[in-house]
């Protein structure tokens, strides 16, 4: 969940009714000369009063030169140490170098006037500086200190600060505590103050594991800004929207999350990637394409203090496209970044473990997946490249391991272990639900069937026990439980929403070669054949097989694409099974899989360049087939429409650009 936009613009919210970085301009609001008049409350010399003129005109920059000669000639400002702490907060988001000037302001303000100002002392500058050092200790995840700045500021101001309260108190884990402190603001007759805590108990019952509740806060939270002036902003929008994940209502979170990308922005939440993350796990991947293109441009309309809040979580989001979609060196380039660059989760309810973590699984997928294509690059190699791919491939699926144990120490906690598998609610808000199954691998089978266990018997939701089916039948199939890894895969498969493709895929690849090792190749066709379908590439981030017989047509070259194909890690080359069929000369090349009814699934084909040898023709011509077999089929003609650079041109790669720059 996160933070509300009122609770946001509260925490800079200057006493006497100023908004810190309120879009104001001499063009459309008072001059410089009339925002540089001292205001009651606030004296200040001719350059202390220039230097907040600047800031309330939102000339930040020039606000900062003003403050650091101000604090140069005289460092015993309290005022320019104020607006250079503001400065450095808004302008600079370095919120350490904030605190130290803020810390310097309040310390030379006390020194001078006292900790409770008397009447007609600048109790002003005192009380801005009580909210913005709090401000600024929460942007740092100092909650106790939050509270203590917010209390100070209730013992000597009015109104009091209630529902600001509520967030620093749920991150703290005193659930009871933020309740109430909701509740109360709650009653009161401020609206602002009835925003913020509607929004904040929407993300306590969630936080609190109250799924219900949560679910009911915040439709509450989202009706109240719809009936009262102005709408609702992307924050109320797409707080409900993981409200109705949780419930597993992925249209209705689909719908809002729409509704959010044109709402007015918020400081925090970003519609675009969440609906990104929702499109990839549904398998819609065009889609997921555009709505990740209009991250960044979203995020820049955010003032910089609040413009990085979630860079990882759109790394994460790409990372995670990029490994469906077939680009897992992309991915491992993102998560390599991503898992030494956490994110500030000041304004995001969510544990922190929980985000590592995932990025850890795709880390480790994704290294695995490479190393699976590396090996496939080379089944047309002389023995001596074939082995050192291997060995390559070997290296990458050690750092993988590595990837795979600090997902597991990250959730060596059994709560935390647990709440992994109760997809959509806070302790798993940002799982993929294809991704779980890893841990299968990562943790074990049995650890895996135990907190699945767990996690159902206290899950009441309607439809998450499709999803426990779905983790209960791959850990079934580690232990070697055929029947009851198939039982389960049918029951799953049953229940598993159409939002949930990629989960469903996986099942369907559980269901394949459960029914293979139990009943036969002829038996698993089906299931083969339907998760080939749905997602070819699942049976390269699960490392499997694909059950195939291959005829071949052609001369000499033909015969080499064979040899090549029986050493693919992609297939399980036999008597029985889907047909390869080979079509290769000297000239050209193709190769088709074709389903069990005849029909074909997809077709790789290539052309000799200059100087091929057979040998490096028919790597050309079973790399075309991995590449296309094995990935799934993004229409240019959709993607491209809304290319990430924010180009039409249809001949451009449409991945090209996703990945952030350093």
């Amino acid at each position: 969940m996160k933070q509300p936009l009122a609770l946001a613009l509260a925490s800079g919210v200057l006493a006497g009714g100023f908004y810190a970085g309120a879009q104001e301009s001499e063009a459309h609001g008072p001059s410089i000369a009339e925002l540089t008049v001292a205001e009651p409350g606030a004296p200040g010399t001719p350059r202390e009063l220039e230097a907040w003129g600047y800031v309330r005109a939102n000339k930040l920059i020039k606000a900062r030169e003003v403050a650091e000669a101000l604090v140069h000639d005289d460092p015993r400002s309290y005022v320019g140490h104020f607006v250079l702490g503001f400065v450095h907060h808004y302008a600079e988001a370095n919120f350490p170098r904030a605190l130290f000037h803020l810390n310097d302001a309040l310390r030379l303000f006390e020194e001078r006037h006292g900790a409770e100002p008397a009447p007609g002392q600048p109790w002003r500058w005192h009380a801005r500086l009580l909210r913005e050092l709090g401000a600024v200790h929460g942007d740092l995840e100092h909650y106790e200190e939050r509270l203590s700045y917010i209390t100070q500021y209730n013992i000597l101001y009015d109104p009091d600060v209630i529902a600001e309260q509520a967030w620093a108190l749920m991150k703290l884990g005193r659930y009871d505590d933020a309740r109430t402190t909701a509740r109360a603001a709650i009653e009161g007759d401020d609206e602002r103050e009835v925003e913020v805590a509607l929004n904040a108990l929407c993300a306590i019952e969630f936080e609190a594991g109250n799924d219900g509740a949560s679910y009911q806060a915040c439709r509450a939270a989202l009706e109240y800004a719809r009936n009262t002036p102005g709408e609702p902003n992307a924050v109320d929008l797409t707080n409900f929207a993981e409200a109705a994940r949780s419930a597993f209502r992925l249209d209705e979170a689909e719908r809002v999350l729409l509704e959010a990308t044109r709402a007015p922005p918020a400081w925090y939440g970003n519609p675009w990637l969440e609906l990104g993350e929702l499109y990839t796990r549904s398998g819609r991947f065009p889609e997921a394409l555009d709505a990740l293109g209009k991250v960044p441009p979203y995020r820049n309309q955010r003032p910089p203090h609040v413009r990085d809040a979630d860079l990882n979580e759109s790394r994460r989001a790409l990372s995670a496209f990029y490994l469906v979609v077939g680009r897992p060196e992309e991915a491992m380039r993102i998560t390599d970044k991503a898992l030494v660059m956490p994110d500030r989760r000041a304004h995001n309810s969510r544990d922190p473990a929980q985000d590592r973590a995932v990025i850890a699984l795709l880390d480790r997928m994704s290294r695995n997946v490479v190393a699976e294509m590396n090996v496939e690059a080379h089944t047309a190699a002389p023995w001596y490249e074939r082995v050192w791919a291997r060995l390559q491939s070997a290296r990458l699926r050690w750092a993988g391991w590595m990837s795979g144990r600090q997902a597991a120490r990250l959730l060596a906690d059994d709560a935390r272990m647990v709440g992994t598998f109760r997809i959509g609610t806070s302790s798993a808000a940002i799982v993929p639900p294809w991704l779980v199954g890893e841990l299968v691998e990562v943790a074990g089978s049995g650890i895996v069937q135990e907190s699945v266990r767990r996690a159902r018997s206290r899950d009441e939701r309607q439809g998450s026990d499709a999803y426990y089916d779905a983790f209960a039948a791959e850990a079934a199939l580690g232990v070697g439980d055929e029947a009851r890894a198939l039982e389960l895969a049918q029951r799953a498969r049953a229940g598993i929403p159409d939002g949930d493709a990629l989960l469903r895929a996986r099942v369907d690849a559980i269901r394949a070669e459960a029914t293979r090792r139990e009943s036969g190749v002829t038996a698993a066709l089906e299931a083969y054949e339907t998760a080939m379908g749905r997602d070819p590439g699942v049976f390269r981030r699960m490392g499997l097989a694909v059950p195939v017989r291959i005829t071949a047509t052609g001369d000499a070259v033909a015969e080499e694409v064979r040899d090549a194909l029986e050493r693919s890690p992609r297939l399980d080359v036999g008597s029985e099974g889907l047909l390869v069929r080979i079509e290769a000369t000297a000239s050209s090349g193709r190769v088709c899989l074709n389903g069990s009814a005849g029909t074909v699934l997809d077709c790789g084909s290539a052309t000799p360049e200059p100087a091929d040898s057979p040998a490096k023709l028919a790597q050309r011509i079973v790399d075309a087939f991995h590449a296309r077999v094995f990935a799934p089929r993004i229409d240019l003609s959709q993607s491209d429409i809304s290319s990430l650079d924010g180009s039409n041109r249809v001949a451009r790669d449409p991945m090209e650009g996703m990945v952030p720059q350093p």
